[in-house]
């Protein structure tokens, strides 16, 4: 195929499928919802956290998935949360199924099939995203947007697709306010092997929101694997930390708390761990939702202030989260902390960080 009939393609189908989407359907569908009861303003001093462990479902019609998020914000904002969390890709993949013959591909077990047939030498899966992306970024903001500005809370859309001009693609999560505006975009900095097998570029940011309930942050999964993403947070302000995760594997404690459970530990805040669940395009996430704090803020002591009832299964729940007991310990760390002796070492410990400097330095 020439890379005229090429981009022809892409454009033609980019439009079939915001045709598909029906996107003002979809605006007017979330306009049209009751409000929840408002949320109690916010104090500076305390915040309800409403956590959705999402499960994952192909969806062929963006209605069907406006009905599912809304069914879960309106749960949680009628029980007070000020501030609602979603998993990583829930405002991606979930609607890769508007794309018609995609479930029947994937029950085939050959996704990759769907972005063959616009493939310009770049891996299947890449090629779909770039198709994809226009509309799934139309939807999933059409969505949250709507959600947040209906019942007045904040909402931490988990992630979907971005894409620039270049036609790189990342995955970026989204904050919105309760006026519906987005107020944080933070893509995620270090990819799971798999998405740079897909040829996804990671981000190159670490942003925060100073909001009305806290001063909030949201690397996403695999960033919280490491620790440098959270801390460059924390040090901007961060007090609530989100990560939005989306693993390919059943839940397994040791496994899940290599994320935010353990940040947390080195930089006082909360963290708030919403979790996908089920199959999706043929792969199977899990896990268990949490909120966690530093170990002496946790009534057992063990860093766990909130969980879903059970793992790998759909479910929602909401938690109040002190902040004035965690300012005087996040005060306290900042107070100990050794710049004098970082700054000896860093940035310069770095430099020599490429896989083929660490591995000279391993002979």
């Amino acid at each position: 195929m020439s890379g005229d009939a090429r981009r022809w393609l892409v454009d033609a189908v980019g439009r079939a499928l915001a045709v598909r989407a029906r996107v003002r359907q979809v605006r007017r569908f979330v306009a049209d919802q009751p409000p929840a009861p408002s949320p109690a303003p916010p104090d500076g001093s305390r915040v309800r956290v409403g956590v959705v462990q999402l499960e994952a479902q192909l969806h062929d019609s963006a209605l069907s998935y406006a009905e599912q998020m809304h069914a879960a914000v309106t749960t949680l904002a009628r029980d007070g949360a000020q501030l609602v969390v979603f998993p990583e890709d829930t405002g991606s993949y979930p609607l890769f199924g508007l794309l018609p013959g995609l479930a029947r591909l994937v029950g085939r077990g050959k996704p990759d099939e769907a972005g063959a047939a616009v493939e310009s030498g770049e891996a299947p899966v890449l090629a779909l995203m770039r198709v994809m992306t226009p509309t799934v970024r139309r939807v999933y903001q059409a969505v949250f947007a709507g959600l947040a500005k209906r019942m007045g809370i904040h909402i931490l859309a988990g992630s979907t697709l971005a894409m620039d001009r270049e036609g790189r693609v990342y995955k970026e999560a989204h904050l919105y306010d309760p006026s519906g505006q987005l107020i944080l975009a933070q893509r995620k900095t270090h990819l799971f092997p798999t998405e740079v097998a897909w040829g996804m570029t990671p981000g190159d940011e670490i942003a925060v929101a100073h909001t009305p309930l806290a001063c909030i942050a949201a690397p996403v999964c695999m960033d919280h694997t490491f620790w440098e993403p959270v801390r460059i947070a924390w040090l901007q302000g961060a007090e609530i930390i989100i990560d939005p995760a989306a693993d390919p594997n059943r839940f397994s404690w040791g496994l899940q708390a290599r994320g935010v459970w353990s940040r947390v530990q080195e930089c006082p805040a909360y963290g708030v761990h919403a979790m996908m669940v089920g199959t999706l395009l043929g792969v199977t996430f899990g896990g268990r939702s949490g909120v966690y704090a530093p170990l002496v803020l946790t009534p057992r002591g063990d860093g766990v202030v909130a969980e879903a009832s059970v793992a790998d299964v759909p479910d929602l729940f909401c938690v109040d989260l002190d902040l004035d007991a965690l300012r005087p310990l996040r005060q306290e760390r900042l107070a100990r902390l050794r710049p004098d002796l970082y700054g000896r070492y860093l940035p310069s410990l770095y430099d020599g960080a490429s896989p083929r400097a660490l591995q000279e330095s391993e002979r």
